[in-house]
C-alpha cells in the first residue's frame, strides 16, 4: 500500500536537524592556525635558519620559500571552497601555483646534470632525507584540519578535494621545514623539498576519499 507522500516527506523532515553552514573564513582561520603550530613546534624543536639570526637571506631560499608557501595559501582557499560548493565556482587558481613551484624540480634537474660534483653524496641523501621526513611531518596537522573540513562539507570531486588537500598540507610542511633548513642549494631545494608534495599529494588522493566519502 502507498503511503501518502506528503505524510512520508513530513515524517522525514521531522528527523532532520539543522547543521552549522560552512564559513571561508573560519575554515582559513583553521587551517592558517593548524600551519603555524607545525612552524612553531619544528622551529621550537629544531631552532630557526642560523642565517636569519646573522641577518643574511639567501635570495634563492627566500624565492623558493614564498613558492611553496604562495601554494600552501591557494590550494588551502582551494579546498575550504571545495567543502561548501555552489554554482559557478571556480577551483583552478591552485593548477598555478602548482606550476610555478613545479619550476624548482626543473632547475634543480637541469643543475644536478650540469654539475661536476656529485649531487647525491651520502651527506646529501642524510640530510635531504631529514628534510623530507621533517616537511611530512609538519604537513600533518594541516592534512588532520582540511580532511576535517571536507568531511563536515559536500565536495562533489572526493579525488580532487584530497590531492589538492595533500599538496595544500605539504606545502605547508615545505614551509614549516624551510624556517629551519640551512642549504641553500637549488638541486636540495628542487628535490628533497619538492618531494614532500609529492608524498602528500599522493596520499590526499588516495587516502583522502574514503574518508571523505558521504
Amino acid at each position: 500500500m502507498l503511503r501518502d507522500s506528503d505524510a512520508l516527506i513530513a515524517e522525514l523532515a521531522g528527523v532532520l536537524e539543522p547543521v552549522k553552514p560552512l564559513r571561508l573564513g573560519e575554515g582559513l582561520a583553521l587551517s592558517l592556525a593548524a600551519s603555524a603550530l607545525s612552524a612553531g613546534v619544528l622551529v621550537g624543536l629544531l631552532g630557526i635558519r642560523a642565517e636569519w639570526l646573522a641577518g643574511h637571506l639567501d635570495p634563492l631560499q627566500l624565492v623558493s620559500t614564498g613558492l611553496f608557501l604562495g601554494l600552501a595559501v591557494a590550494a588551502t582557499v582551494t579546498v575550504i571552497a571545495m567543502g561548501r560548493p555552489q554554482i559557478g565556482s571556480y577551483h583552478g587558481g591552485w593548477r598555478w601555483a602548482t606550476a610555478m613551484a613545479g619550476l624548482l624540480p626543473i632547475a634543480a634537474a637541469i643543475v644536478a646534470i650540469g654539475r661536476q660534483a656529485p649531487s647525491f653524496s651520502p651527506e646529501l641523501m642524510r640530510h635531504g632525507s631529514e628534510c623530507l621526513a621533517g616537511g611530512v611531518a609538519a604537513s600533518l596537522t594541516v592534512f588532520a584540519t582540511l580532511v576535517w573540513w571536507l568531511r563536515r562539507g559536500a565536495p562533489t570531486s572526493l579525488e580532487r578535494a584530497g590531492l589538492v588537500a595533500g599538496i595544500a598540507a605539504g606545502a605547508s610542511g615545505v614551509f614549516a621545514v624551510s624556517l629551519h633548513c640551512p642549504d641553500n642549494d637549488i638541486v636540495h631545494i628542487g628535490l628533497w623539498h619538492s618531494a614532500v608534495l609529492l608524498v602528500t599529494a599522493f596520499a590526499g588522493r588516495f587516502v583522502v576519499p574514503p574518508l571523505i566519502r558521504w
